[in-house]
């Protein structure tokens, strides 16, 4: 491998290969890099446009021959392709654009946060509270900002973190907050085990590490019970959510401003709060102003229609275990429920039961996972009316046709977006515009 001037690849041109290329070629103008993508039409950000591109099998064979010294993965890309264990035997080192960020910014004090779901509300609860009391924050990584693109917090920089990150991270942050751990991305990581282990890897890479977690996850409990110094939230002492009021110890917290709604939200708000408390973000930990911060797009995003219908766009919910919480925050009126997507190996039974104990509900069933939803209730939910929709639309106008005064339109899908759109964020724009067709009939 050349020191003097090592070959690298950008591999992936989303925003975070676009991040690294930039950060790259500012600091190592006379450094070989050439941008790699598998889709054999792609071409260059216009940015970028000037840099050498292989797609499709041209960038297959190179990376897999050896060709680079260093790629740069963009986090989506899987690290069991065969192609990446070709390249390591031929001495390709592979990292990521996080990696790069921790080596040369130096953060000096990181929150790192990961989990199944409710990291970026965590992550965002964490930034605003640090904001609220004057500190110095940046918000960064999976949320939206690719931490390569940023400087560091002066005082503290939050970094949202997916498995897909974790998985190759080198680097420990100061803090890590662990919020949950259910079934998720398994093709990309290969087994189940991998993609807890991929999580979990923020709290062993040091033992320096303040490590929090949730104490309601059965998977974190049984994972980290070995791990030296772990600090629960969500248990017996500390932050806790009890019955959709956050507390300290057994007192109430006062928390001033826009209260994130649902009970799983106060849990995260538990975790934000605890790791906030920990880093010095807190000076009562009986008071926490949270100001007028306001939940992310898609997720339980409430639109109130008329004859009082309320239309949620949650469709962040790519796991049953999220459409649960979302289903109790309504536990008295009736519900249409838009369900399905892609199929990650996602089990549905607890979601079956339910729908069976909560009743009062109608589901429309999308593909992919639509029809083994529709096993499931048939089993463990009969009486339930599921109407199979080959689109969001059909199902859209299937709910308008029997929409009564005061019901809920809940899109909460239990599944990932991508057999039908290209992300979650695409299909909750979809829902809203769709929505304007039912309050004219409303």
């Amino acid at each position: 491998m050349s020191q003097d001037s090592p070959r690298i690849g950008i591999w992936g041109l989303g925003k975070d290969g676009e991040a690294n290329a930039q950060f790259l070629r500012e600091r190592q103008p006379d450094t070989a890099i050439t941008l790699l993508s598998d889709n054999p039409k792609e071409k260059a950000p216009e940015s970028l446009a000037d840099m050498p591109l292989l797609t499709g099998d041209a960038a297959r064979e190179a990376i897999s021959t050896g060709a680079f010294d260093v790629i740069y993965k963009s986090p989506g890309i899987p690290m069991v392709r065969p192609e990446i264990a070709q390249a390591q035997s031929a001495g390709t080192l592979f990292t990521s654009g996080t990696n790069l960020w921790f080596e040369t910014a130096q953060p000096p004090r990181t929150i790192a946060v990961t989990g199944t779901k409710g990291k970026s509300t965590t992550s965002m609860l964490i930034h605003h509270i640090a904001e609220r009391a004057g500190f110095r924050s940046k918000l960064l990584g999976n949320g939206g900002v690719p931490a390569l693109s940023q400087k560091p917090g002066e005082d503290i920089t939050v970094l949202e973190l997916s498995s897909y990150q974790c998985a190759d991270l080198l680097h420990p942050p100061a803090i890590a907050v662990f919020t949950n751990l259910f079934p998720e991305h398994v093709p990309w990581h290969g087994t189940l085990d991998d993609y807890y282990e991929a999580k979990l890897r923020l709290a062993h890479l040091d033992p320096a590490t303040k490590v929090f977690a949730n104490a309601r996850s059965e998977e974190l409990v049984k994972r980290l019970r070995e791990r030296a110094d772990v600090h629960w939230f969500n248990g017996d002492s500390g932050y806790y959510e009890q019955d959709s009021e956050l507390m300290f110890d057994g007192q109430r917290v006062e928390v001033i401003g826009n209260v994130p709604r649902g009970a799983h939200n106060i849990g995260n708000l538990a975790a934000a709060a605890a790791a906030a408390l920990a880093a010095g973000l807190i000076e009562n930990p009986l008071t926490i102003d949270l100001g007028a911060y306001s939940d992310l797009p898609h997720r339980l995003q409430q639109f109130t229609l008329a004859n009082g219908v309320i239309a949620i766009d949650d469709s962040i919910s790519t796991i049953p275990e999220a459409t649960i919480a979302a289903l109790a925050l309504f536990p008295d009126r009736p519900i249409h429920a838009i369900l399905g997507g892609s199929d990650r190996g996602q089990t549905y039974g607890a979601l079956a039961r339910c729908l069976k104990e909560r009743g009062q509900i109608r589901a429309y069933l999308l593909p992919h996972t639509g029809a083994r939803i529709a096993q499931d209730m048939e089993a463990q939910a009969p009486g339930i009316p599921v109407t199979q929709c080959a689109d969001l639309e059909i199902a859209m106008a299937e709910i308008k046709a029997v929409l009564q005064p005061g019901d809920v339109i809940l899109l909460s899908p239990a599944a990932p977006s991508h057999a039908q759109y290209a992300n979650f964020e695409e299909r909750g724009r979809h829902f809203q515009t769709l929505l304007q067709t039912v309050v004219e009939t409303v």
